[in-house]
Order: structure tokens, then C-alpha cells, then sequence
């Protein structure tokens, strides 16, 4: 194999690499695992921080709200998994951070864009609610 068939093979597997990649999905949020990741006072900012895009539920565990909400919270992870990070906390087993964002009632949906707070929905809403929050954080 002289110089030019090495050069033409380099080519070759270069572009195939290029096209593989091209056609592998993008990754939007990395932390964006498909389920809904339980947060604590101590994990929420080391956490969160590393997100681009991220809501997190502030739930009680009394709260029939929040237990219909967990069904719909789980969809949007495993819907949007690679594209945002889904949390929840427990406002009684955590209060620094729900002090932190002025949390009074249950649920209190937090949206985060780059590991900062950029909007809050209270109270139980629909999944279409939630997923149209979501591509508004995502398209900002």
C-alpha cells in the first residue's frame, strides 16, 4: 500500500466517522437520564448546576396533587430524556431550598436554564403544560 491508498483509506474512515456522528441523535442535556432524579439540600445546586435545561417538582410526600403529578413528571423524563433533567425534592425533608426559592405551596414546578432559575409553575397542570415549558426553555 503506497502513501495515496493510505491517504484515500484515512479519508474513507474519517468520513464515515462524520457521517455516523451527523446521524447519531444530539444530546441537548447530558444529565438528562429519562426518570426523575430525588435531590436534597445537600445534591439540588452541585446538581443542578451542571444542567442546561432542568425542572425540578417541589413536592410533600401528603400531597395528592404531587402523587397525581408523579405519573406525569416520569412521562416528560422519559420523553424528553437527552433533551432536559427532571428532580424532585421533598419540601419537609429539605427546607434550605425550598427557603431558597420561596416555595409556600405544593406542587411548585421550578424551571432551570443553565443551572439558574428561569420560571416557575404552580400547582398540577397537564402534561401539555409542562411540555410546552419545556420547549420554550429548550428554544431560548
Amino acid at each position: 500500500m503506497d502513501l495515496d491508498d493510505e491517504l484515500a483509506e484515512i479519508r474513507r474512515r474519517k468520513i464515515q466517522k462524520l457521517m455516523q456522528e451527523a446521524q447519531a441523535p444530539k444530546v441537548a442535556e447530558p444529565m438528562g437520564n429519562g426518570v426523575v432524579n430525588i435531590l436534597t439540600d445537600a445534591t439540588f445546586w452541585p446538581t443542578v448546576q451542571k444542567t442546561k435545561y432542568a425542572l425540578i417538582d417541589f413536592f410533600g410526600e401528603w400531597c395528592n396533587p404531587c402523587k397525581m403529578l408523579a405519573p406525569i413528571f416520569n412521562e416528560l423524563a422519559k420523553d424528553y430524556q437527552g433533551k432536559a433533567f427532571f428532580g424532585k425534592i421533598d419540601i419537609d425533608r429539605n427546607p434550605r431550598v425550598t427557603t431558597q426559592f420561596g416555595v409556600q405551596s405544593v406542587p411548585m414546578i421550578i424551571a432551570i436554564h443553565h443551572g439558574k432559575p428561569a420560571g416557575k409553575l404552580p400547582g398540577l397542570r397537564t402534561y401539555n403544560d409542562y411540555d410546552m415549558l419545556l420547549e420554550r426553555l429548550i428554544a431560548a
